[in-house]
């Protein structure tokens, strides 16, 4: 039995939190770990060990575990409650308890014991107090520096941005355009303890993924080569995707495209592509003035093959729009022949995936680009 006084001379004693779970768990002859509150794993016992119980959270199955938790009615039983919870994992046939770690009235981590040896609820709460200090003492949030530099660029100023950019760049961020801005939906109820495993099991795969919930909000910034792999893409979480980007003082913009999108589909994935008129409204609303994020990717892409082949096929799909798509107007005001419009046109569709099907999102963006154009000469 663990006395009071037993517990005082353990954390005398043990300078770190590792260290006090390893003498926790030698006095009470049972395994044991610690987690925080988005489930990474910060300490854990070796004597005796717990490294076959939490094995698969440190095999990027974090997630997965979660999950089962969350179907078997587990974390409900837990979160919040500051008494023991106890359960039998059929998995490995022993009985585990299981308690939230308090600071005042805010649950900071989670205590998880494997039954080896009897063990009482009196011993956990103590444990579970105790640990209270260790957590306070030490921050172990994995990723927070480059969680604070997406912060950053989240804050759309010229200042933000520059120190964001310098964080991310002295955290060892090397991430490339093109970038997608990702959302995931945090408005569902009693899905928080799903989101925070995804996030864990998201940096676990690729610490070139940045991610990190912020002001309530929940982001994932991917650049190239480096995505979101599609069997971390469930049900139990929505996704909203920005269009492609190339520049990171962008990102707020962008961000808004992700949130457009979860707010306006219903899929487990939506892509803002979908919901273009709906981020027009979305912008002219929060007086978003840099008009380059309303430009699609094709259109970006006429404009790269213009300039590298010196070709018209963004001055010709300009006018074409301008006259109603009609060929005669277009080769009359550019002064071509009719078949040229005709080869023009077929290539933009064909080459170029222009669907015309979508006058406003290409008139618009047509407008964007020439109004970034201003914007960069300084021409109000």
């Amino acid at each position: 039995m663990m006395r009071k006084e037993d517990l005082f001379e353990i954390i005398v004693h043990a300078k770190t939190l590792e260290e006090y779970v390893e003498a926790c768990a030698k006095y009470i002859r049972n395994p044991l770990w610690i987690m925080d509150v988005a489930y990474r794993i910060l300490a854990r016992s070796f004597k005796p060990s717990s490294t076959p119980f939490i094995r698969d959270f440190e095999d990027g199955k974090t997630m997965e575990r979660v999950d089962r938790w969350v179907s078997s009615g587990l974390l409900e039983k837990v979160s919040g409650n500051r008494k023991p919870v106890r359960l039998h994992d059929s998995l490995f046939d022993k009985d585990v308890v299981i308690m939230d770690i308090f600071s005042g009235n805010n649950s900071i981590g989670k205590l998880t014991i494997v039954e080896q040896e009897p063990v009482t609820d009196d011993e956990v709460i103590h444990i579970s107090e105790a640990a209270e200090i260790y957590l306070r003492m030490q921050s172990r949030t994995s990723g927070s520096t480059l969680e604070q530099g997406l912060a950053l660029l989240l804050q759309d100023t010229p200042e933000s941005e520059s120190t964001g950019r310098k964080i991310l760049e002295s955290a060892g961020y090397t991430g490339k355009p093109p970038y997608h801005i990702i959302k995931a939906d945090t408005s569902v109820k009693d899905r928080s303890a799903l989101l925070s495993a995804f996030l864990v099991d998201i940096k676990n795969m690729d610490p070139m993924l940045l991610c990190g919930v912020i002001s309530n909000q929940c982001y994932i910034l991917t650049s190239e080569g480096h995505d979101v792999p599609q069997k971390h893409l469930r049900k139990d979480i929505r996704l909203g995707v920005s269009l492609p980007f190339d520049c990171l003082h962008l990102l707020k913009a962008y961000a808004v495209q992700a949130d457009v999108a979860i707010r306006n589909g219903s899929g487990s994935v939506e892509y803002f592509r979908d919901y273009y008129n709906a981020y027009m409204r979305e912008c002219l609303s929060r007086d978003i003035k840099d008009t380059s994020p309303f430009i699609i990717p094709e259109i970006r892409e006429i404009l790269r093959y213009d300039k590298e082949y010196k070709t018209d096929y963004f001055k010709t799909l300009d006018i074409y729009v301008h006259n109603m798509c009609s060929k005669q107007n277009t080769a009359d005001k550019m002064g071509i022949h009719l078949n040229t419009v005709k080869y023009r046109v077929s290539q933009l569709e064909k080459v170029f995936d222009i669907d015309f099907g979508k006058p406003d999102e290409i008139f618009i963006s047509i407008f964007a680009f020439k109004e970034a154009e201003k914007q960069q000469a300084g021409i109000d």
